[in-house]
């Protein structure tokens, strides 16, 4: 299984290898990106090898992704898998003896798309379409963490949307201890990604009646888990969010959850949150002020929350997995 350290994946990946390891499942993870934190790689253990290759997303990556891929290779020819389980997707243009599984967890195309609201630039991203084309029709199964993202998959790469299987994911995080909730409004995410559409965020923070702590990138798990179990109200004003594993954990933890209308948003937490059009501060004010006033609405939003996040529990999620990997 192929990871990274940017962002959710490697979440991702370290719980659905704890996961499978529980169930008898022999797991490799190779880590490509930046070199993976001390801290992180306590969550996998011995099971990392790590090369810090460019990402397929990053400048100018395409010699450090074929630099990959002759990795990837010589890692399959020395672990025999039955199965390759690909997190990005210019990898899966290659041979590993084995059948190969590409799960869709963004994409630079629709990430611009919903960000800039046009296709991206041909000039800089050719070669990225050519090489995620050619890996999504080299893959023998194909994964989306949403309908939305496996209906985006279908419309920017001429994948057929039937080949595109949708497995939600999951947490295996448990909340922090009960305590009681603070008047404190808490995000998490990236600053420096457009997706994220933090800057929202801070241009209402002077009008905003409550504390708004930020989580940004690398914050300790811990940390977050604390500030989680503090918060009243989590927001996501998100412009592009294929899945938002911090949106399930803020669930979990009993947040009320004000988050972006978008499609994937709405797909997973329709009827247990209130939503608003990401680019409308004036909305988000009036928002947060009605949900932040009413204490019997915050109560009802956290409730309805932790309830729908039972939904995306590990056990479902990986018993999807291994069916597609005994098909394959």
């Amino acid at each position: 299984m192929t990871t990274d350290a940017v962002g959710g994946v490697w979440r991702y990946s370290a719980d659905l290898a704890q996961e499978l390891a529980a169930r008898g499942v022999e797991v490799k993870i190779a880590s490509l990106g930046p070199a993976p934190s001390a801290k992180q790689q306590q969550e996998i253990g011995r099971l990392v090898s790590a090369r810090e290759y460019a990402l397929e997303w990053m400048p100018e990556p395409w010699a450090d992704v074929d630099r990959s891929i002759a990795w990837l290779e010589e890692l399959a020819r020395e672990f025999a898998p039955d199965v390759v389980h690909l997190n990005g997707y210019a990898y899966a243009d290659a041979e590993y003896g084995a059948p190969k599984i590409v799960v869709a967890h963004s994409c630079v195309r629709s990430w611009w798309r919903a960000v800039h609201g046009s296709e991206p630039p041909a000039t800089e991203w050719s070669e990225y379409e050519r090489r995620v084309s050619a890996g999504l029709r080299a893959a023998n199964a194909i994964v989306a963490p949403t309908r939305f993202m496996a209906d985006a998959m279908a419309a920017e790469y001429g994948i057929p949307r039937e080949q595109i299987r949708v497995i939600y994911n999951f947490s295996r995080k448990e909340p922090a201890g009960a305590g009681e909730k603070q008047e404190l409004l808490l995000a998490a995410g990236r600053m420096w990604d457009q997706a994220k559409n933090l800057a929202l965020l801070e241009a209402i923070r002077p009008k905003l009646d409550w504390p708004l702590l930020i989580a940004e990138g690398q914050l300790a798990r811990e940390e977050l888990d604390e500030a989680m179990a503090r918060a009243s109200i989590f927001i996501h004003p998100a412009l592009y969010e294929p899945f938002g594993l911090a949106v399930l954990e803020a669930a979990r933890a009993r947040c009320a959850l004000v988050l972006a209308d978008i499609p994937s948003l709405r797909e997973l937490w329709e009827g247990a949150a209130v939503f608003c059009d990401p680019r409308d501060e004036k909305a988000w004010l009036a928002m947060l002020d009605c949900v932040m006033r009413h204490e019997g609405r915050r109560k009802s939003l956290s409730e309805a929350a932790a309830v729908r996040a039972e939904q995306f529990r590990a056990g479902a999620a990986v018993q999807e997995y291994l069916k597609v990997y005994s098909a394959l």
